[in-house]
């Protein structure tokens, strides 16, 4: 799959399940993949938001990948977050999206195996996120 559509894939899947709202598609730089940890920022834009938000991280919670994913949502945020755990685990402080804050927290040879193993996973999990959905997709 090409990287341009393992961008937005999640973005998809999710706006099958219902309209988003959400600023970006995107979930990393295509010009810099290493540029920053992928993520998704999104909000459900449903009357039943907090019902799909519980099924979803239920689902992300489950997903068996090269990294563990989770959905976050900030008590002071209308959206949630999914990223890969190991990037929510370290407090960045201002410094999320500068790729020289996260290449000294890991190294650059993890850290970009850490990108590697979240591209490889993005596919994944929107495939396990429709077969979690089934009334939707199927």
């Amino acid at each position: 799959m090409k990287e341009i559509d393992i961008n937005t894939i999640i973005f998809e899947t999710l706006y099958t399940i219902s309209p988003l709202r959400t600023s970006k598609v995107s979930m990393f730089p295509l010009d810099d993949i290493y540029g920053h940890p992928p993520f998704l920022r999104f909000g459900f834009a449903l009357t039943n938001e907090e019902e799909l938000i519980s099924i979803l991280k239920n689902i992300v919670n489950e997903f068996k990948g090269n990294l563990d994913w989770l959905i976050r949502k900030k008590p002071a945020s209308k959206n949630c977050i999914l990223i890969p755990k190991i990037f929510e685990e370290i407090s960045s402080e201002g410094q999320f999206y500068k790729k020289d804050f996260w290449i000294k927290q890991f190294g650059e040879n993890v850290y970009k195996h850490y990108i590697d193993s979240a591209l490889e996973d993005i596919p994944k999990l929107a495939e396990y996120i429709k077969n979690g959905f089934p009334k939707i997709f199927h």
